[in-house]
C-alpha cells in the first residue's frame, strides 16, 4: 500500500515528490501555516456581515445571515459577549493581527526553507560530482555539467519559490471556497465550476510555457559549453584570428535564449491582462443567476462575495506564480535528471582503506574496451614500491588508458588489479587515490597564491609551512618563489598560471605531489610541452626523487626514461616487451626504431 502510494505521488506529483525528497516535513510546516493564514482570515472576513447588519441599523445582530458560519457569532455570544459595534471591531482585529503573525511566520519559514533547499540541492550535486564516476565524467556534456551546477541552480531556486507559492495560494483558494460554501452553497458551486472552466482556456498557454522553457535550458547547456571552450582556447582563438567568428556563434546562441525568454514573456503578458476580466465576468453571472432565478439574498451575496473576492485573488496569482513556475520546469527536470544520472553514474567502491604501499601493483590478464573498440588486451604487470617504471609506444597504444587503470580512474572489463595483494575492487579506491601524485603535460594551476597551489589550501602552520619549503627546493622552485617574486609564497598565478613559463607551472605542479604526503608519482607526459633546456632541468628534478617514491611515466620524449628501472613498451594495446632502456635497443626492434627516429 505504502510503495502504491509513493507510485502514485511520483507519477502525478513529481514535482512535489522531488522538494519533498529534499525539504522532508518542512514543506507540511508551510502548508499548515498557509491553512492558517487562510481561515484567520476568512474569520475576520466573516466579521464584515454583522457589521454591515449593525450599519443598516440592526439593533440585535444574529448569525441568520451568515448561514454556516453563524457558529463565529453564536461562540461569541455564548461567551457572554455583547455584539456591539466595539465587540465587533476587537474581534475583527483580533483576527487579522493573528493572520499578519501567522503570515509572518510562514514568509519567515519559507525563506528559512528556501536557503535550505538550495543549499541542500548544491550540496547533493557537488558531493555526487566528487563522487562520480571518471568513464561517465569523460563522456559527459561539460557545457551541461557547467550550466547544471551553477545556472541551473539558480533557476530551481525560483522554481521553489514558485512552486511553494502555488501551494500557499492553493490551500488559500480552497479555504476560501469552502468558506463560501458554508456561507452559501449554490453560489459558491456556481462559481467554482466558472473559475474551472476559465482554468481550460489557459492550459494551451502553459504547454507552451512548459515547452519553451525546456528550449531555454537546452539553449543554455549550449552557450556554457561555447563559453568554457572559450577560455579553454582563448589564445589559439584569438592567435589564429579566430575569435570574432568564435563570438559571432555565441552571440548567435544568445539570441536564441532571448528569443525563448521574449516568448515565455509574451506569454505571461498575455495571462496577467487576460486573467481578471475573465474570472470578474465569471462572478458577474453567477451573481445575476442567483438573484434572478435562485432567489439569493443579497446579505449572503455578499459575504459570499468577500470570500471569492480573496479566493479570485488567489486564483490569479495561483495562475500566475503556476506559469512562472512553468518557465522554471525546464531547469528543474534537467536537475533532477542530472542528480539522477550522478546517482546512476556513482563511482563502485569496496570497503578496505588503502593506508600506505607496502610492496607491489600486480595486473592480471587486464581487459579494457571504449565501447566496442579494444583498447588494452591481456595486460599482466607487476609494480614494485620505489621503483620507476616506463610506458612507451606508439599514439593510441594504451598507455594513457593503463595508467588510468593503474590509478583507479578507469575500471578493467576483465582481469584483476591486486594492490599489496588486495582486490582494487575491494579497496576504497579514494583512499588509494590520496596516496597518488599525479603530474600531466598541462600543468594545474589555480587562480591563488603559490602557497595555495602547493599545499591546496593548507592551513599556514608551522608543520605545513616547513613541509611547503622542502617541497619548493625539491621541486627547484625555492629561488623563483622567494628571491625574485615581490609578494614571496603570496604571489597570485593568475587565470590557469598565465604569469608563469611553462617550466614553472610544471614545478609548482611538481612541488604540490611533493609536499602532499603520497606514495606514487604518476607521469603523464610531464616534460613533453617544455622545451629542452627546461626538460633537462624538471628531469633531473624527477630523477633525484627516484627510490623515495614509486614512479610511473609515459613518456613521449624517450630520453627522459632513460634512467628508468623497467620500459615497458607497449603496442596496440600489448605488452610487447619488458626491459631496462638498454636492454630494450638490444631486443625490441620497435623501441630501437622508436629512439632512432627521435635521435636520442
Amino acid at each position: 500500500m505504502k510503495s502504491t502510494l509513493r507510485d502514485l505521488v511520483n507519477k502525478y506529483f513529481s514535482n512535489f515528490a522531488f522538494f519533498y525528497r529534499h525539504l522532508r516535513y518542512r514543506i507540511f510546516v508551510v502548508l499548515g501555516l498557509s491553512i492558517l493564514v487562510g481561515v484567520l482570515d476568512g474569520f475576520g472576513l466573516a466579521m464584515f456581515l454583522p457589521l454591515l447588519e449593525m450599519v443598516a441599523g440592526d439593533t440585535e445582530v444574529s448569525g441568520e445571515q451568515m448561514g454556516n458560519l453563524a457558529f463565529l457569532v453564536n461562540g461569541l455570544q455564548a461567551l457572554g459577549l455583547s455584539l456591539n459595534l466595539s465587540v465587533i471591531l476587537l474581534v475583527m482585529l483580533v483576527f487579522f493581527t493573528l493572520k499578519g503573525i501567522a503570515k509572518f511566520v510562514e514568509m519567515y519559514k519559507n525563506v528559512i526553507y528556501r536557503q535550505f533547499f538550495i543549499r541542500n540541492l548544491r550540496e547533493q550535486n557537488i558531493k555526487g560530482l566528487a563522487n562520480y564516476d571518471y568513464y561517465e565524467f569523460v563522456n559527459a556534456d561539460a557545457g551541461r555539467i557547467q550550466n547544471t551546477m551553477s545556472g541551473e541552480v539558480g533557476k530551481v531556486s525560483m522554481a521553489f519559490n514558485e512552486y511553494m507559492k502555488v501551494i500557499q495560494q492553493s490551500i488559500l483558494l480552497v479555504v476560501y471556497t469552502v468558506l463560501a460554501f458554508l456561507a452559501n452553497p449554490q453560489f459558491a458551486i456556481l462559481v467554482a465550476i466558472g473559475g474551472v472552466l476559465t482554468n481550460f482556456a489557459f492550459n494551451t498557454l502553459y504547454t507552451t510555457t512548459k515547452r519553451l522553457s525546456r528550449e531555454l535550458t537546452k539553449s543554455n547547456h549550449g552557450f556554457q559549453g561555447l563559453i568554457i571552450q572559450q577560455v579553454a582556447q582563448f589564445k589559439y582563438l584569438k592567435a589564429t584570428g579566430l575569435i570574432r567568428g568564435y563570438a559571432k556563434k555565441l552571440i548567435a546562441k544568445v539570441y536564441e535564449i532571448e528569443d525563448s525568454q521574449r516568448k515565455i514573456g509574451i506569454l505571461n503578458a498575455l495571462m496577467n491582462g487576460v486573467r481578471e476580466p475573465l474570472l470578474i465576468a465569471v462572478v458577474v453571472v453567477v451573481i445575476l443567476i442567483q438573484i434572478n432565478f435562485l432567489g439569493g439574498t443579497l446579505g449572503l451575496i455578499i459575504l459570499s462575495i468577500l470570500f471569492f473576492y480573496r479566493a479570485l485573488t488567489a486564483v490569479m496569482q495561483l495562475q500566475t506564480h503556476w506559469n512562472k513556475f512553468l518557465a522554471n520546469t525546464g531547469s528543474l527536470e534537467n536537475v533532477e535528471l542530472f542528480i539522477q544520472e550522478l546517482k546512476t553514474g556513482k563511482e563502485k567502491r569496496g570497503k578496505e582503506v588503502f593506508s600506505n604501499f607496502k610492496s607491489e601493483i600486480k595486473l592480471d590478464r587486464i581487459h579494457f574496451n571504449y565501447g566496442d573498440t579494444p583498447i588494452l588486451q591481456d595486460i599482466s604487470l607487476e609494480i614494485y614500491k620505489n621503483r620507476s617504471i616506463a610506458f612507451v609506444g606508439e599514439s593510441g597504444s594504451g598507455k594513457t588508458t593503463l595508467m588510468n587503470i593503474i590509478s583507479g580512474l578507469l575500471k578493467p572489463d576483465s582481469g584483476t588489479v591486486l594492490i599489496d595483494g588486495i582486490d582494487a575492487r575491494k579497496l576504497n579506491i579514494s583512499t588509494f587515490q590520496r596516496r597518488i601524485g599525479y603530474i600531466t603535460q598541462d600543468p594545474v594551476i589555480f587562480n591563488d597564491s603559490i602557497y595555495n597551489n602547493v599545499t591546496f589550501w593548507a592551513p599556514k602552520t608551522e608543520e605545513n609551512v616547513a613541509r611547503f619549503e622542502e617541497a619548493m627546493r625539491q621541486a627547484s622552485i625555492w629561488k623563483f618563489v622567494m628571491e625574485e617574486q615581490a609578494d614571496k609564497e603570496e604571489t597570485r598565478l593568475g587565470n590557469n598560471g598565465i604569469n608563469l613559463s611553462g617550466g614553472q607551472k610544471q614545478r609548482i605542479s611538481i612541488a604540490r605531489e611533493l609536499f602532499k604526503d603520497v606514495d606514487f608519482l604518476f607521469l603523464d607526459e610531464a616534460t613533453s610541452a617544455l622545451d629542452s633546456e627546461t626538460e633537462r632541468e624538471i628531469q633531473e628534478n624527477i630523477d633525484q626523487l627516484k627510490g623515495k617514491y614509486t614512479i610511473l611515466m609515459i613518456a613521449h620524449r624517450l630520453s627522459t626514461i632513460k634512467n628508468a628501472d623497467r620500459v615497458v613498451v607497449l603496442n596496440k594495446g600489448r605488452i610487447e616487451r619488458i626491459g631496462t632502456y638498454q636492454e630494450l635497443i638490444g631486443e625490441s626492434e620497435s623501441f630501437k626504431r622508436m629512439v632512432e627516429l627521435q635521435e636520442v
